[in-house]
């Protein structure tokens, strides 16, 4: 009986559902989505049946948010956008160079026309809904081409192969650093209001849900939590309360 009791046991451990964290982000490009899956997976099985399910579309994801216990990761512009619909609240928010906010800016040549190829890392509608929201609606001659990175971007720019990027504040400030002889020639055209970085929520806070909290506050202690990290292009990440919904400041 005692053994019967065991493989039973251990049959519901092998089978059992995971928890899956659900990840969209359009600052994020898919094609690191398998490396982060895996990296992902790794970090979280050491602390139980934990599977990252990252989504390249919004509307897929929207549609694993509809359950009980959701976990999320994804960006503060589409939270805003979903978290009364899905009953989202955020839990712990992205930090990087000390800060929980960072700004979109539309960067070009000097001298420049607001015409032409505009190069993005982001995805096509994030981009669109941007250069909208920034230009105040006067990017209608601009067209958009997708590049892997914010660092192509600007290079493109950089080097004559489009007319602006769009970008992180943060990106255009490294290039200052790693190439001030590129990006003397640009300006910033336009740059948005300080915006959240990226967050982790859930749709009902549980036991479970605060556990996995504990998980992610914890990542930037050791060596595979921090290339994680790295990968998401963050520092770290800090608990969130309402009293950052009125101070866009530092948060500890």
């Amino acid at each position: 009986m005692k053994i019967v009791f065991l493989i039973l046991l251990f049959a519901n451990i092998l089978f059992a559902e995971s928890v899956k964290v659900y990840l969209y982000t359009p600052e994020i490009n898919t094609n690191n989505f398998k490396s982060l899956k895996i990296s992902f997976d790794a970090y979280l099985s050491a602390y139980g049946n934990y599977e990252l399910q990252p989504f390249s579309d919004k509307e897929t994801f929207e549609k694993y948010l509809k359950k009980k216990s959701s976990i999320a990761i994804l960006s503060s512009w589409h939270y805003r956008e979903i978290a009364q619909k899905y009953n989202l609240e955020a839990m712990l928010v992205a930090k990087r160079k000390g800060s929980i906010t960072d700004r979109k800016i539309l960067v070009g040549q000097k001298n420049t026309l607001l015409k032409g190829v505009v190069t993005s890392a982001y995805d096509l509608e994030y981009t669109h809904e941007l250069l909208n929201a920034i230009t105040k609606n006067n990017s209608k001659e601009l067209s958009i081409l997708r590049v892997p990175k914010e660092i192509d971007a600007l290079m493109s720019v950089g080097f004559g192969m489009s007319r602006f990027a769009l970008v992180s504040k943060d990106s255009y400030t490294l290039l200052q650093h790693i190439n001030p002889v590129l990006s003397k020639n640009l300006k910033i055209y336009y740059e948005s209001e300080p915006e959240y970085r990226m967050f982790l929520a859930s749709n009902e806070i549980d036991k479970e849900d605060n556990r996995v909290v504990t998980i992610f506050k914890n990542m930037e202690l050791s060596d595979s939590g921090k290339n994680i990290l790295n990968m998401l292009g963050i520092d770290k990440l800090v608990f969130f309360n309402t009293a950052n919904l009125e101070d866009a400041g530092d948060t500890k």
